[in-house]
């Protein structure tokens, strides 16, 4: 039976908790080949590699606490898309979008490896006047020409990438476990007043934290840190416009 949900009766929730979305996805693959027999009469097909199954979305947060940051390490955690409840799902990406006097938009990512139902229902997602980081009133540390070459940032773009390995055995559908991988963060930095920036590439720089905001000066999430090397800069200019100047910075966490 078809069903037409609207955007406030889609919840998404992870570990139960509703997550104060902007968008989501929820998508399934299979790599199949066919098995071709003699005359080039197409058998049936069959599955090269596991299925493989991902959530993703765009949200805000409303409280001082992130708990999917808290997801970064080894382990797992089970959800909700639209009443399709799903487990043993890991996160694979964290991400974080600040820019002047806009709403700080966060993002996720998470692999699910113990499958889920396939019933979509509709809930009912609603919430009173919220307070919302905003990148006027984010305060940042340590971002400055003598530590990164570029004093005035106007837009911060931060994520930790994490690494999982699925470990499949003869006779099980789902994994047997799931291995922790590499994590790697990456702060890229977007601005003008630059100073001698395209020299800093390869060096190492002082730690840096950026603490996301409301108007009213209220921390929204943990503090977003990174302290490692400065992997990649450069510079544009165009028509009328002043040089602007980005810088890529990079730390191995595992």
């Amino acid at each position: 039976m078809s069903k037409y949900v609207k955007y406030n009766e889609c919840e998404v929730k992870i570990n139960e908790e509703n997550i104060f979305a902007l968008s989501a996805s929820l998508s399934a693959s299979s790599s199949s080949s066919a098995n071709i027999v003699h005359g080039g009469i197409i058998e049936s097909y069959s599955s090269a590699v596991e299925s493989s199954t991902n959530i993703s979305f765009q949200y805000y947060i409303t409280g001082e606490i992130d708990n999917i940051r808290n997801l970064t390490g080894d382990i797992s955690c089970s959800g909700e898309f639209g009443g399709i409840q799903f487990s043993g799902a890991y996160l694979t990406s964290y991400s974080v979008s600040i820019k002047p006097y806009l709403p700080v938009v966060f993002s996720a990512s998470f692999n699910i490896f113990s499958g889920f139902n396939d019933t979509l229902s509709t809930g009912n997602f609603t919430s009173e006047s919220l307070e919302l980081a905003n990148g006027a009133h984010t305060t940042l540390s340590n971002i400055n020409s003598s530590n990164v070459g570029m004093d005035n940032p106007q837009e911060i773009n931060y994520s930790i990438d994490c690494s999982r390995v699925p470990n499949y055995v003869i006779g099980q559908e789902f994994p047997q476990d799931v291995r922790f991988g590499s994590v790697v963060k990456n702060l890229s930095l977007k601005g003008e007043n630059i100073g001698s920036l395209i020299n800093f590439s390869g060096k190492d720089f002082a730690k840096i934290e950026i603490q996301p905001k409301t108007n009213n000066n209220v921390s929204r999430g943990q503090v977003i840190d990174c302290s490692g090397i400065i992997n990649s800069q450069s510079l544009q200019v165009s028509k009328n416009g002043l040089v602007n100047g980005s810088v890529d910075l990079l730390e191995r966490v595992r």
